[in-house]
C-alpha cells in the first residue's frame, strides 16, 4: 500500500509518500495520534476502516439477521442509504459512524459487527444448501478460528444469532459471550471488524492493546495480518511493548499536533545505529534521557531514579554499552532533539580517562562503584540522625573501620590497580605506524619494553599509602573496588541499627522520597559524586 501521510511539520510543511504493510504511529498521550489516524481515513475514506480506541465493548445477547447489503453498510457507516453515493460519501460517514465527533466518538457497534457476522453465515449456509454444496468458511468462523487459538483455554460454539462461551473440555458449562471478559470481548471484536473491513483497505486501529495482556499480543495481531494479507495495517500507540512486536513495521513518532491539520513527527529509519526498543521508549518520553550501568533492580537505578527525576532512565547492563549507546544516541541527535547522557563507575579509571568520557557526555562516579555511593558522609550521617543516633560519631566509626580494612587490603588493591593500568599500556603499546611486519615487530617490542612497570607501581604503592596515612575517607571509596565488601567491612548497617545492606538502602531509596530538606541533602551529595566535566 502506498499512501501520501498527513502533514508534516517542516520548512516548507510536507506530506510525505509511504509505502507500507504496517505502520506503527507511536508517541505520548496528547501527542494526536487519533487524530493522525483519523486524517489518514478522511484522506483515504473509500478504502479505509477505522477502529476506535474509544469503543462499547457491550455484547448483546441476541441479534437478528439482515439483508447483507444492510447488515455491511451499517457496520462500515453506521447507517444505510437507498443512493450509494450517499452512504460512501465521507459527510455521511462522519455523520453517522463518527456521530459528527470525527476523531474522539465513542464508538458503539459491536452489534452491527455481531449483526454482520450472523447475517453472511446465514446467507452463505441459505446458497450452500440451494445449491447442495458444502458451506465454505465463513467470517464468524474465521473469527472462531483466531479467537481460540489465541485463547485456547476456551471455546465460542455458534447458533443462531447467539455466541456462547465455555471452558476448554467443558462443553457443557455453556455461557453467554455477553459474560466475557474484556479482554476476551476486545479480542473477539478486533478479529471480527478486520476480517468484516473490505478487501484491500487499510485497517486505522487506534491503541490496539487495551486491556489485551501483553503474552496475547503479538500471537493476535501476527494471526489478524495473516488472515488479511491484502490489507494494510496503521496502528496508534503509546505503547513501547507493542510497537516494538510489529518487527516489520514502518516506525513513525508522533511528536505532537500542532493544529490546522499538521503534525510535528518523523519516519524512523530502518538503519538506526541504536535498537529500535530502546530509540522508541526514550523518545516516547520526551525528557533526557540518561543512559546507566546495571538494571532495574540494581543500587545504580534505584538511587538515580530518585537524584535525576527529571531524566528518563534507561539501564543498558555494562558500561562499554552504556559508553557506546551515548555515542550513537548523541550522532543522531540533529534527528531527535533529546539530551542524553551516561553515567558510569569510576571502577579503576584515571583522571585522563574521565576527562576523555565527560567530553563525550559520559559522566563518571567519583567513587569507585554505585555501592560506595551508600558510604559517602553526608548519607552515612542522614541515616544516623533518622535513626536517633549521633552522627558524627557513628560517621567517625565507619571511617575508621573502613580505614583500617583498606589498610589490609592496600597490597592487594595495589596489584588489581596496576593490572589495569598495565591492560591500558599495552593497548596503546599494540598500536603501531610501521606498514611491513618486520618494521611493526621491531615498533612494537621497542614500546612494550618501554612500560615502566616498576614505575607505575611505585606511584600506585605511593598513592595507596598516602590514602592510608592521611585517613583520607573520600579517597578509600574512591580507589577501594571490592564489591560487596565495603558496607559489611564498615559496620555502618549495625552501627545505625539495620540488619544489613538492603535494609539500609530501602532506608536511604525512603528517605530520598520524602521530597524534603534531607532528600535534597542526600541527592545533593549523591549529584556531587559525579564527574561531568573533568578537564
Amino acid at each position: 500500500m502506498k499512501i501520501n501521510l498527513p502533514t508534516k511539520l517542516g520548512n516548507p510543511n510536507s506530506n510525505p509518500e509511504i509505502e507500507f504493510e504496517q505502520i506503527v504511529v507511536i508517541g505520548a498521550n496528547g501527542s494526536g495520534k487519533t487524530r493522525f489516524g483519523a486524517n489518514i481515513e478522511e484522506k483515504y475514506h473509500t478504502i479505509s476502516h477505522r477502529i476506535s480506541a474509544q469503543k462499547s465493548l457491550s455484547i448483546p445477547p441476541l441479534v437478528r439477521p439482515k439483508s447483507l447489503e444492510v447488515a455491511t453498510n451499517e457496520f462500515l457507516y453506521g447507517s444505510t442509504h437507498p443512493n450509494r453515493e450517499v452512504y460512501e460519501s465521507l459527510t455521511y460517514k462522519k455523520s453517522n459512524r463518527w456521530g459528527n465527533n470525527f476523531n474522539t466518538h465513542l464508538l458503539n457497534d459491536y452489534e452491527k459487527l455481531l449483526t454482520l457476522l450472523h447475517t453472511e453465515e446465514y446467507e452463505t449456509l441459505a446458497n450452500s444448501k440451494e445449491q447442495n454444496v458444502l458451506s465454505p468458511e465463513t467470517r464468524i468462523d474465521r473469527t472462531k478460528k483466531i479467537w481460540e487459538l489465541v485463547l485456547p483455554h476456551r471455546k465460542l460454539k455458534i447458533k443462531a444469532g447467539v455466541i456462547e462461551s465455555y471452558p476448554t473440555g467443558s462443553p457443557n458449562s455453556l455461557y453467554n459471550a455477553q459474560e466475557l471478559s474484556d479482554g476476551e470481548r476486545v479480542i473477539f471484536y478486533l478479529i471480527g471488524e478486520v476480517i468484516c473491513s473490505p478487501e484491500n483497505s487499510i485497517i486505522i486501529i487506534d491503541e490496539p492493546e487495551m486491556h489485551i495482556h501483553k503474552s496475547l499480543i503479538k500471537k493476535l495481531f501476527d494471526l489478524i495480518e495473516n488472515e488479511r494479507p491484502d490489507s494494510a495495517f496503521v496502528y496508534l500507540t503509546h505503547d513501547i511493548d507493542f510497537a516494538f512486536t510489529r518487527q516489520n513495521a514502518k516506525k513513525i513518532w508522533a511528536k505532537s499536533y500542532e493544529g490546522q491539520s499538521i503534525w510535528d513527527f518523523e519516519i524512523l529509519e530502518d538503519n538506526m545505529p541504536i535498537p529500535e526498543q530502546l530509540y522508541l521508549e526514550v523518545l516516547g518520553s520526551r525528557k533526557p534521557v540518561l543512559f546507566i550501568e546495571g538494571d532495574e533492580s540494581s543500587i545504580d537505578y534505584q538511587l538515580y531514579e530518585q537524584v535525576y527525576s527529571e531524566n528518563t532512565l534507561k539501564p543498558l547492563g555494562s558500561c562499554d554499552k552504556v559508553i557506546q549507546t551515548v555515542k550513537s544516541f548523541n550522532e543522531e541527535k540533529s534527528f531527535h532533539h533529546i539530551e542524553s547522557n551516561g553515567i558510569i563507575d569510576r571502577d579503576r579509571r584515571q583522571d585522563d580517562d574521565v576527562a576523555r568520557l565527560n567530553s563525550k557526555q559520559v559522566w563518571v562516579l567519583d567513587v569507585a562503584e554505585a555501592e560506595n555511593l551508600l558510604l559517602i558522609e553526608q548519607i552515612v550521617k542522614a541515616i544516623a540522625t533518622h535513626l536517633g543516633k549521633d552522627a558524627d560519631e557513628t560517621f567517625a566509626q565507619v571511617k575508621s573501620n573502613l580505614v583500617a580494612y583498606w589498610t589490609t587490603q592496600i597490597d592487594n588493591q595495589i596489584l588489581i590497580h596496576l593490572q589495569q593500568k598495565l591492560r591500558r599500556e599495552m593497548i596503546n603499546a599494540s598500536s603501531f605506524n610501521e606498514k611491513n611486519i618486520t618494521s611493526v615487530i621491531q615498533e612494537v617490542d621497542t614500546a612494550f619494553g618501554n612500560i615502566d612497570k616498576q614505575n607505575i607501581f611505585d606511584n600506585l604503592k605511593e598513592e595507596f599509602e598516602k590514602i592510608r596515612d592521611d585517613s583520607d575517607y573520600s579517597g578509600i571509596l574512591r580507589v577501594f573496588n571490592l564489591k560487596n565488601a565495603l558496607i559489611p567491612e564498615s559496620k555502618v548497617c549495625s552501627l545505625v541499627g539495620l540488619n544489613n545492606k538492603e535494609s539500609y538502602l530501602k532506608l536511604v531509596i525512603t528517605l530520598l522520597k520524602k521530597n524534603n530538606e534531607i532528600s535534597k541533602n542526600i541527592a545533593d551529595s549523591i549529584d556531587a559524586h559525579v564527574i561531568k566535566n573533568a578537564t
